[in-house]
């Protein structure tokens, strides 16, 4: 069971006697600690992250690009879907992968420092050139070394360079996976760099690209319409010069896209005013050219009036026919088209189609959440399917949308056809010159606004072209701000290692003390039972048995002393009897018996120790007694009690031995010849201390408590387990034994030497074995921790 107090808790007291007892292991823990940290910090790798910033705008304008301002025209879909965009457009494999290739991030250069090798972009004094068709060894390094003005040395520990070999600057080196030469830099002499190894590493676009892809973090900084462009890398020019890159290839794009979209616009413009213009020429030459034969120069006035009727009416249906060629245009191009980034919009030829706007705008906003989750899973992402599917249907509403448009449109040309067929009619009545007239006038007219108004529009857009700017600008550039190191430092590793110098003898400490089952503690006793302890004896000096008969004055026997004088036994009181039991063996049961028997012997009253562990007996080894001779052959045998009883070479202690150990204990000790042994023992002797089995093993002891007058119970520190110790003494009170007492045995003494000296009359040992006593103490005492 768990060290813990009597009340059920953890004894912090113990675990801080046990972290101070144990001192040295820390000392070890954070010397071991410091040399790993120290050495950990020779093969850090300096990680610096840098960061750029760019506002995000939408440029609203009620200019041709309306349409596509709309997005801007709520402020929570920019504060929400066009900075999400914008994000995932930053992000984008595409994106990305367009700038590592106009950087040179294709091959990596290397210097070999003390510890670890130091990227050095653009400080290289050599490059690699290599075959972009041929297979290359890649995400390997190979180092190299400058030996003359013209050769160097290549190795690897990868083929087909782990033997090394001298190439020579501008020389093609060609295996079956590699495909490259390495050339100088301009102005750098190669023996100025013979003392240094340089290596390099051949990358992948792809692999890069998804590299930086991972390591680019976007945030959008709060309450603000700014993202925060961040990156990190051992190299700061390198990340400089990426989120540079990124930043303003991100800006181009944004533009390029504007400027796409009024270009498209032009272009229809342009389409329309060759057909137009080819008309208006014909129309203006025939109408001089009437004028001229026959000298017509003004209408009456109803002439005039049919005439801007009839111009009115033709304006109108020449617009409606204009709008209807660009309806058709986007009929064809919603059929032929998935994506509609570059559709020339309605407001471009000055309509307006709030709805058709509405589903563009929105076709294009799951068309960019499409290619973001194609950039960053698989096409095999059940909700790629899903937004196919929107799109799908958000396309078939369009086409639907613009099929109803063109359907209207024609029913309103069929309307102002019919109505000109009337002012035909009132024209056909007018004289033939006039007529005629009128109706080379009128078509001239036509197409004179039209062209006009198409000249109109597209000087409009070539206006805005040519003033257009990108919608977001650069706060901050990558390196004037936000450069931090994020690699662990010095100190840290320090630090660290310092604590978990001190958390893992800690914690191995505190489990030892919270899962020692032993007996370590006077609490651990009275945590288990209310029997009172009598006594706690030390630490045995010697290994002989006898050592209070050796050393009476020692401080062992006045402890000793004191249990016999709380014990109380009087045999005047017919109180002589004392039983010394255990839970199991080798708790110190016997080693008590024959010391408190001494001590009684000292005080000049007659005692007997009595071996009645007819079991296991250990007695006679102490005094070189005989072992056959004992209780056994006086139970069995019929001999008289004084052939049996040994005498000792102290004066007052006699002792009784087992003898043979026989076949039935039990039945031995419960024979009527046992009773008459303890009547006779009781009229020759003042104190009896009898020696019995452990009561955790046999019940010998429990047949013999009605002997008895006290019972002590010796549990040993640091060996008797609590399990047993709990069983066995809880088995003792519910079989009532007499007078029943704990001694604590085999305690580490908390005596100094001078204390200890002053209880003893041993000589004092000498220095040096003292100090091979403990460390064999020290090695014993953590060989029974474990």
């Amino acid at each position: 069971m768990p060290n813990t107090t009597s009340k059920g808790g953890i004894d912090f007291k113990r675990v801080l006697k046990k972290y101070r007892k144990n001192w040295y292991l820390f000392v070890i823990t954070i010397v071991i600690g410091y040399l790993y940290a120290n050495n950990s910090n020779k093969y850090i790798i300096p990680i610096y992250s840098l960061s750029t910033s760019v506002l995000i705008e939408d440029k609203t304008n009620s200019s041709i690009l309306e349409e596509r301002a709309s997005i801007s025209a709520s402020p929570s879909f920019l504060s929400s879907k066009l900075i999400e965009n914008q994000i995932a457009s930053l992000k984008s494999f595409v994106q990305i992968k367009r700038i590592i290739e106009q950087l040179d991030f294709e091959v990596s250069y290397f210097a070999k420092g003390k510890y670890i090798w130091d990227e050095i972009y653009k400080r290289s004094p050599f490059i690699v050139n290599f075959d972009k068709e041929h297979s290359q060894v890649r995400y390997r390094r190979i180092d190299l070394k400058f030996i003359s003005e013209n050769e160097f040395i290549l190795w690897s520990e990868h083929n087909p360079f782990k033997q090394p070999k001298t190439y020579r600057f501008g020389e093609d080196i060609i295996s079956s996976n590699c495909n490259f030469k390495i050339e100088l830099k301009e102005g750098i002499n190669p023996l100025h760099y013979t003392n240094q190894e340089y290596g390099f590493i051949i990358n992948s676009i792809d692999g890069v690209t998804n590299e930086y892809r991972n390591k680019t973090s976007i945030h959008i900084e709060g309450g603000t319409s700014v993202l925060i462009i961040s990156s990190h890398g051992p190299n700061k020019q390198k990340e400089k010069d990426y989120l540079n890159k990124l930043t303003k290839v991100f800006l181009l794009s944004n533009l390029e896209k504007k400027n796409k979209i009024l270009t498209n616009t032009i272009i229809f413009i342009n389409s329309q005013l060759v057909g137009i213009g080819k008309s208006l020429d014909e129309s203006e030459q025939r109408l001089e050219e009437y004028r001229k034969n026959h000298k017509f120069m003004q209408l009456n006035a109803k002439a005039a009036g049919l005439l801007s009727k009839m111009n009115s009416q033709s304006k109108t249906r020449s617009n409606l026919l204009l709008d209807l060629k660009y309806y058709e245009y986007l009929q064809e191009y919603l059929i032929a088209h998935n994506n509609f980034d570059d559709v020339v919009m309605p407001s471009t030829v000055g309509l307006s189609l709030p709805l058709f706007s509405d589903l563009v705008l929105k076709l294009s906003t799951v068309t960019l959440k499409k290619e973001d989750l194609i950039a960053n899973s698989s096409r095999e992402n059940p909700y790629i399917e899903t937004l196919e599917e929107e799109m799908e249907n958000m396309k078939v509403a369009l086409i639907e949308n613009i099929n109803s448009i063109v359907y209207t449109t024609n029913i309103k040309i069929e309307d102002i056809e019919e109505r000109m067929m009337v002012t035909d009619e009132e024209f056909s009545k007018l004289p033939g010159i006039e007529r005629e007239y009128l109706e080379i006038q009128r078509k001239y007219k036509i197409y004179n606004n039209l062209f006009d108004f198409l000249l109109k529009r597209k000087s409009e857009v070539e206006i805005q072209r040519a003033a257009n700017l990108s919608d977001h600008e650069i706060i901050d550039y990558a390196g004037d701000t936000g450069i931090g190191k994020i690699s662990q430092s010095p100190k840290s590793a320090y630090v660290n290692a310092i604590l978990w110098a001190i958390v893992l003898p800690s914690v191995f400490l505190f489990l030892v003390v919270l899962l020692n089952n032993r007996v370590m503690a006077r609490e651990d006793i009275e945590s288990h039972t209310d029997v009172p302890i009598i006594g706690s004896l030390i630490k045995n000096p010697e290994k002989n048995g006898n050592y209070v008969l050796k050393s009476p004055n020692s401080y062992f026997s006045e402890l000793l002393r004191i249990i016999r004088i709380k014990l109380k036994l009087d045999p005047a009181q017919g109180k002589q009897v004392v039983a010394v039991t255990s839970a199991m063996i080798d708790e110190g049961k016997t080693f008590f018996s024959v010391n408190f028997a001494s001590v009684y012997a000292l005080t000049g009253k007659r005692t007997l120790l009595l071996g009645f562990d007819l079991r296991r007996p250990n007695i006679a080894n102490e005094f070189n007694l005989d072992p056959n001779k004992g209780i056994t052959d006086y139970l069995i045998n019929d001999l008289n009690l004084d052939d049996v009883i040994q005498k000792t070479f102290t004066k007052n202690l006699d002792i009784l031995l087992s003898g043979p150990i026989p076949p039935n204990p039990d039945e031995l000790i419960e024979s009527e010849k046992t009773q008459q042994l303890f009547l006779e023992l009781k009229q020759k002797y003042d104190y009896i201390i009898m020696d019995t089995s452990p009561i955790g093993l046999v019940g010998d002891a429990y047949l013999l408590n009605k002997y008895a007058d006290a019972t002590i119970f010796i549990v040993r520190h640091n060996f008797s387990t609590k399990k047993n110790f709990s069983s066995a003494i809880k088995e003792a009170e519910n079989n009532k034994m007499k007078n029943l007492h704990i001694v604590y045995n085999d305690v580490k003494s908390k005596r100094d030497k001078y204390d200890n000296q002053f209880y003893s009359d041993a000589e004092p040992q000498k220095y040096f074995v003292r100090i091979i006593l403990s460390i064999r103490q020290f090695v014993v005492d953590l060989l029974r921790k474990f």
